[in-house]
């Protein structure tokens, strides 16, 4: 193979790499264009369906092709944080923060490390001329040694700008009105709980404020019945749905033919040779067959009967080793929450708060504290392994991204030489990212039913599990083995020729890596971002999987009405394995930050219209995958020094590795360090903070610390002295309840943020701290420029001062003023808050469509004979058999969203 073939491959990749990604960006932009003012319920769901709640709903976008930037670009921060949700908001605050750190630093390193890789004299071409790899002046290595302090240092210090900031904002949540109402504010899980603290009695003696106690018990029994009956329902309506729709179909054709049409025309044998209904089988295969419209209306009495008797008597079930505890207010929670670990008795449990009834997994509640352990280990053991064997496949991805310099010792492959350079550009440079891209797609179902098989009590949970081992595949699969494999295939000839020096060799070859990862960074930021835009998926879901799949009244308004909802766990790994590739190659190859830095920029203004317009708040976590985000960057940074370290051993520059681990060494320190001072405040919120909210002007937010002591020293008081909130402050703070409650429902209330209830309950003690609330752009705010658009000298304080400009104060003004409202709860919600669902699991309506000659009233009426209800209001089929619903289910109820 020619020294020219090997050398050029790079530009040929890149250039097929990019032309093929900006046809198809092209093609989304274009059908997002041309598509969105004609499919509202795609482009503008969250406008455009009735059924999103009222705080969700957005306005009509402004009319033009990109309207909705100029319009999204001039929200509030508060804006995103209520449309968004918390969890939304902090994944644009992620993508954008680091958008502006390689901004900075690429501005920083292009113009020093450009000139002087070019100029290295290593003889190299194409894109690799720009890398580290056509350095060979030993002593200009330490301009890549100072500018690696500048970079991870700058990253470093913003990560703990950021987790002051998340603090910062947690708490002002967490103590604003409609979140201290929550009920899952004031309900704290306990799992493991000992035999000791198995009665009422004996867990009021712990923690006396308790409101309402709900031990989790043993529903195995009722679960069988509840599965068989919704599943039974479900036959039974797709059936009668099913035979009405045949029913309108036959007599269509003989009315098409003038054949006498069939009598009696509301009975569902008339449709039926010789009077045979539709069957099912009890059991898959190889169950008994029986009639589904005789059977199924009789065994759905049955089951009614039996659940309605096994529910009223819900409490005789045995209890097993979770509990949930209510308290009456958020403070009281916090109390006994920061306690629980100094309580010896409940030493090995896990505490959870701030999770809905909905987020729970039930099935989880009951597993005990050894059967946990157990399932844990056998579920990392599974994902250990696959994270083993997931190398093999995506090894050979990363070989075929360097095939070209295979081919001399792999002869069988000597056609590839003679393939046009557009082609072998694609193989080498599309090709690879692609099947990376849809290999890992494989793995995040898998791996968050390892997580629930693991023992996690909650969704949420579960989410975290899958950020947490997701981000591990990708680092290891999509960046290790795919950067060994690629460096070792580019230089395998070599190293069967003399072993000795592979380690040598694979070195000078890592930077040449970086062109399959400047490929990887174009198919995200070109291709993904359009595709997120233009809705690819959910175009094919709606209009064609949707005609081919739903063919009852029920699908079809779930269609219409299911928004899509983000999964954190899977989203974020995707996007922070972009920092990790340009953490470990924006000093080696500083080309793939400009790369990098675009593709984020296109990703952000892809979700930032999403999360607005399109999608459905998930499972509320209270921004909590943000923080997780923030330390798994620094697997980039360690990763990012240890190649420089490795490069730098290579032609023993001991001057560098020293310098360079001198930066480890600071890193590691600044790691543990955030990890001590931040994390115990992720959940926990001090007193003080919801003694301010309440109005209380006696006390101080703790920003020093952000309450780390306060929280330490109330959960060792809790067990030892009388508690601080005593009955009479107790009705002091529920005084005080009432009075905010009535200000913040008062009619004259408004504004864009909580601004003015915060100024109310707790004037700022330096009125010149103006919190981020006109723009969403983070620290570069266009508040922090003069009129010559110069960045002023605000914009440095407001960064390198987070404990004054991200106060617990400044960052309640940016809570939405919805969000100044307590929530409300009927008796029932909260007496059966915490209950199984399988407690409160109602009996099944079903919903089939009306027709014009009497079917549907004969089911209903079949159906209420045995204390069955079936509908057939708000749908209708037409004699042309085309299926409409006109309205809500009959078994619609508005959900209670936290």
């Amino acid at each position: 193979m020619s020294e020219t073939t090997t050398q050029g491959s790079s530009v040929s990749a890149f250039v097929s790499t990019l032309v093929v990604n900006v046809v198809i960006f092209s093609i989304f932009v274009s059908l997002f264009i041309v598509l969105k003012p004609k499919q509202s319920r795609i482009y503008q769901p969250r406008h455009v369906v009735d059924t999103v709640p009222g705080e969700l709903q957005v306005e009509e976008q402004p009319s033009g092709v990109f309207g909705w930037f100029s319009f999204l670009w001039k929200q509030p921060t508060s804006f995103y944080v209520e449309k968004c949700g918390p969890d939304g908001y902090f994944f644009l605050r992620y993508l954008r923060v680091f958008i502006i750190v390689f901004t900075l630093t690429g501005l920083l390193i292009w113009p020093i490390l450009f000139p002087i890789n070019a100029t290295g004299g290593g003889g190299q071409e194409g894109l690799d001329i720009l890398s580290y790899s056509n350095n060979t002046y030993k002593w200009r290595v330490f301009a890549h040694v100072f500018l690696s302090w500048v970079l991870f240092g700058f990253c470093i210090y913003t990560i703990y700008k950021e987790l002051v900031y998340y603090v910062s904002f947690r708490h002002a949540l967490q103590v604003s009105p409609r979140y201290d109402s929550l009920l899952s504010s004031r309900t704290l899980l306990l799992d493991n709980v000992p035999e000791s603290l198995s009665s009422e009695g004996e867990l009021r003696t712990v923690f006396p404020a308790a409101n309402h106690v709900w031990y989790a018990r043993d529903h195995k029994e009722l679960e069988d019945v509840v599965k068989e009956r919704t599943k039974l329902a479900g036959t039974y309506e797709s059936t009668l749905v099913k035979s009405i729709k045949k029913a309108v179909k036959d007599r269509k054709k003989l009315a098409k033919k003038g054949a006498a049409l069939p009598e009696p025309a509301d009975q569902f044998e008339t449709y039926y040779k010789e009077g045979k209904l539709p069957t099912h089988r009890l059991k898959f295969l190889i169950g008994k067959k029986v009639s589904t419209l005789d059977y199924a209306p009789k065994r759905l009495s049955e089951l009614n009967g039996e659940l309605a008797t096994a529910q009223n008597n819900w409490q005789d079930a045995k209890m097993v080793g979770s509990v949930f505890i209510e308290f009456p207010t958020q403070l009281e929670l916090q109390r006994a929450y920061q306690a629980v670990p100094y309580n010896k008795d409940l030493k090995l449990s896990r505490r959870v708060t701030g999770v809905a009834p909905d987020d729970i997994i039930w099935e989880n509640l009951q597993v005990g504290f050894v059967t946990r352990n157990s399932r844990a280990i056998l579920a990392k053991t599974v994902l250990s392994l696959t994270l083993i064997f997931w190398a093999i496949p995506v090894a050979v991805v990363g070989a075929i991204s360097n095939i070209n310099y295979l081919t001399t010792k792999l002869p069988w492959l000597d056609f590839i030489n003679n393939m046009p350079d557009v082609l072998m550009g694609i193989i080498t440079g599309l090709l690879p990212t692609v099947a990376l891209a849809v290999l890992m797609s494989l793995l995040p179902p898998f791996i968050k039913k390892m997580g629930k098989i693991s023992g996690i009590l909650t969704f949420q949970g579960v989410e975290m599990w899958c950020q947490s081992w997701y981000f591990a595949f990708q680092v290891i699969q999509v960046f290790l083995v795919t950067t060994l494999a690629s460096s070792a295939s580019s230089v395998v000839e070599s190293i069967i020729d003399d072993p000795s020096s592979a380690m040598t060799l694979l070195g000078e070859n890592l930077p040449k890596s970086s062109n399959f990862y400047i490929a990887y960074a174009l198919l995200q930021g070109l291709t993904i971002s359009s595709g997120v835009l233009a809705q690819v998926v959910g175009l094919i879901l709606y209009h064609v999987l949707g005609k081919a799949l739903d063919g009852t009244p029920r699908k079809k308004w779930n269609r219409y009405n299911t928004l899509g909802q983000p999964g954190w766990g899977t989203i974020y790994p995707i996007f922070q394995l972009l920092l990790v590739i340009v953490l470990c190659y924006a000093i080696v190859s500083p080309l793939i930050i400009i790369f990098i830095v675009i593709g984020l920029t296109l990703i952000y203004i892809a979700y930032m219209y999403n999360l607005t317009f399109v999608m459905e708040h998930s499972a509320d976590a209270r921004g909590r995958y943000y923080p997780k985000a923030l330390f798994q960057t620094f697997v980039g940074i360690y990763l990012g020094e240890f190649v420089l370290i490795a490069l730098f051993v290579m032609p023993e520059n001991w001057a560098c590795v020293v310098l360079e681990a001198v930066m480890v060494a600071v890193t590691v320190a600044a790691h543990l360090y955030m990890r001590w001072k931040f994390e115990p405040l992720f959940d926990a919120v001090p007193l003080s903070a919801i003694h301010i909210a309440q109005g209380d002007s006696g006390f101080q937010y703790p920003m020093k610390d952000q309450g780390l002591s306060e929280i330490s020293q109330t959960g060792k008081e809790f067990f030892t002295e009388t508690p601080a909130t005593g009955p009479v402050e107790t009705e002091k703070i529920s005084k005080s309840n009432k009075d905010i409650k009535q200000d913040i429902e008062s009619p004259a209330r408004t504004g864009t943020g909580s601004g003015s209830l915060s100024s109310i309950l707790s004037p700022e003690k330096n009125e010149s701290i103006q919190p981020d609330t006109q723009s969403h752009v983070g620290f570069l705010n266009r508040d922090d420029e003069d009129q010559s658009g110069k960045v002023n000298a605000k914009t440095l304080q407001r960064f390198f001062k987070p404990r004054v400009y991200s106060s617990f104060e400044a960052l309640r003004k940016i809570i939405p003023v919805r969000w100044n409202k307590r929530v409300r709860y009927d008796p029932q919600t909260v007496e059966f808050g915490y209950t199984s669902p399988l407690v409160r699991d109602a009996p099944p309506q079903i919903w089939i469509p009306r027709d014009s000659f009497g079917l549907s009233r004969t089911a209903v009426s079949t159906a209420r004979e045995h204390g069955v209800t079936v509908s057939d209001q708000n749908a209708e089929i037409q004699d042309d058999g085309t299926l409409l619903y006109t309205g809500l289910p009959p078994d619609y109820e508005e959900a209670v969203k936290e």
